[in-house]
């Protein structure tokens, strides 16, 4: 049997590492410069904090203008497939553009009168509601009023609110007393209509004009297509097979996550028609084609479309049953779709990590308002697939992913140096569940033993080589309990008990002994535990330095394989 390591001259005293010249080992960075110590900070980052706010201060400023282009770029996302497929049937781009606008066109102006014919048949039933709301709100009033404990801390605090105004009356009587001034009530003049109709256009002209400009940017997007691509590989620059990659990853993600959205929105809004239908809610439709529509807008979407069924079942029914309903219907609908049809669907298609994606929903919507609420996963997603291909944007792949940002190794051995060894022990264990003891000490505890034995003489302190070594005896012991020898099955036992015993005693016995240090003598004893884990029976013997005193003193007696492991 053969431990991974390295062989080194120099000293080989008991309890210390031999000397000598030692090759960076790195693990995810850890220990990179040719002295072994971390990454550190260089001037850059006061460039990159200037540029950052730069940047920051630009998509504030120029909101009115990269908003609209944004939108564009996002609705072009969504119809570029459609052109696409056109384009394959044999149309000609310029008419599979004109053919899909207008059929966008034509769905926004349906699904627009569609919802204005429903609030308006919904405007008309109102005033039957009204006795409804009345008797409600009245009812709600007097329970209000019953006598209660709010009632008696209110007499309380209304005695004692008395009794200082009554205090500084007394005080204000004996100084000088002004006049109080008299109160002018300035009434406005009502509006001209001509100064109405106005008002309104300027109301509804800046969606208007937004809207405008959308439709112009991304008719001109789906137009010219490959131009536009050109132009974003001639700014990012670098390596031409690296910014190819990361432009079709970002297109790709982002056209899959918009259609996940989609079938998820439309798994929600249409259950929530028909189950407000079944009530006999109002409007069960136009309620159901809201929550769909607003769902794209995450986190306040949701609750916004609550309302309004919520809302109207308060005012339908005399009773409570229907409001209940309702509340029971949303709580069904959100908790099957936060815990189970979207974890399904979405699965790992954007890539984010949920802090992230938190994170993002709160700076873009601090940017750019409710229409950066909107945008924030699409445009998160895009620096993500930028951040991974594009060498000066890689701190966005850190930040934003949802990949570990560290490997198995380098956080088990980070939480040794920082002497958590509970949660080092918590690590092994979830890493050996998932794939098994073997794996663990190959893949992540020899592997931080070598980080340890290389660092030993060039940035570690006594106090780290004590948290290390004793630490990942801990974590052996631990695992010794958690998976005991005889609770492993090996290919070689059978179900007959007798047959059983036999292929055991059959099998070699083997002594593990580490040879120089104490780093050695660990991976002695994790060889041991595998060992007997695969149906070998082996013990660890003690740490010592080997030699031939050592050895003599050995019990060998049956033992068929020594196993010398050294660093």
């Amino acid at each position: 049997h053969v431990m991974a390591g390295e062989q080194r001259n120099g000293e080989g005293a008991h309890g210390a590492p031999p000397g000598g010249a030692v090759p960076t080992f790195s693990a995810d960075g850890l220990f990179s410069s040719a002295e072994g110590e971390p990454d550190a900070p260089g001037g850059g980052v006061l460039n990159g904090l200037a540029a950052a706010a730069i940047v920051i201060a630009a998509l504030y400023f120029g909101r009115d203008v990269l908003m609209p282009l944004a939108l564009a770029v996002l609705l072009a996302f969504v119809l570029s497939p459609v052109v696409t497929r056109l384009k394959r049937w044999g149309a000609p781009r310029g008419l599979a553009v004109f053919i899909v606008v207008i059929t966008t066109l034509a769905l926004i102006a349906g699904t627009a009168s569609f919802v204005v014919s429903q609030l308006r048949v919904l405007g008309q039933d109102l005033p039957t509601y009204q006795v409804n709301i009345r008797t409600k709100l009245s009812e709600f009033r007097q329970n209000l009023r019953q006598p209660g404990m709010f009632d008696q801390l209110a007499r309380v605090f209304g005695t004692l609110e008395g009794e200082l105004a009554a205090a500084q009356r007394d005080m204000n009587a004996d100084g000088a007393r002004s006049e109080r001034p008299a109160r002018v009530e300035v009434v406005p003049a009502p509006p001209s209509p001509l100064a109405r109709v106005a008002g309104w256009l300027d109301q509804i002209a800046t969606p208007v004009v937004t809207l405008g400009i959308v439709l112009v940017f991304a008719v001109l997007i789906l137009f010219d297509r490959g131009d536009l691509r050109d132009r974003c590989l001639r700014l990012l620059g670098g390596d031409l097979h690296r910014t190819t990659d990361a432009l079709n990853e970002a297109g790709r993600r982002v056209s899959r996550y918009l259609g996940m959205q989609l079938l998820v929105n439309l798994g929600y809004g249409i259950p929530m028609a028909v189950g407000l239908a079944l009530i006999g809610v109002p409007g069960a439709m136009l309620w159901g084609l809201l929550a769909a529509v607003l769902r794209f807008v995450p986190y306040a979407g949701p609750m916004i479309a609550a309302v309004f069924p919520i809302t109207i079942a308060f005012a339908v029914d005399p009773g409570w049953t229907m409001l209940l309903w309702v509340l029971g219907l949303i709580v069904v609908l959100e908790l099957l779709s936060n815990n189970v049809v979207e974890p399904w669907l979405y699965a790992n298609s954007t890539g984010l990590s949920a802090l992230s994606l938190i994170m993002a929903a709160t700076f873009w919507t601090a940017i750019w308002g409710p229409v950066g609420l909107m945008l924030s996963t699409p445009l998160t997603v895009v620096l993500l697939v930028l951040g991974r291909y594009l060498p000066q944007l890689r701190f966005m792949n850190v930040l934003l992913g949802n990949e570990p940002p560290l490997s198995m190794t380098t956080r088990l051995c980070q939480r040794l140096l920082a002497g958590d060894a509970d949660e080092a022990v918590d690590l092994a264990i979830e890493y050996a569940e998932q794939a098994s003891v073997r794996a663990f000490y190959e893949d992540a505890a020899l592997p931080a033993l070598l980080l340890a034995s290389n660092a030993h003489h060039r940035v570690a302190t006594p106090e780290h080589r004590h948290r290390m070594v004793s630490g990942m005896r801990h974590v052996i012991d631990e695992m010794r309990d958690e998976f005991a020898d005889d609770a492993v099955v090996t290919d070689s036992v059978g179900t007959d008990a007798a047959a059983d015993e036999a292929a055991v005693e059959a099998a070699p016995r083997v002594m593990c002994i580490g040879g120089r240090w104490e780093v050695d003598s660990l991976a002695a004893e994790m060889v041991a535990h595998a060992l007997t884990l695969d149906g070998f029976p082996a013990i660890a013997a003690p740490a010592g330095s080997v030699s031939s005193a050592y050895v003599d003193g050995l019990k060998l007696d049956g033992v068929d394989v020594v196993c010398l492991s050294y660093f």
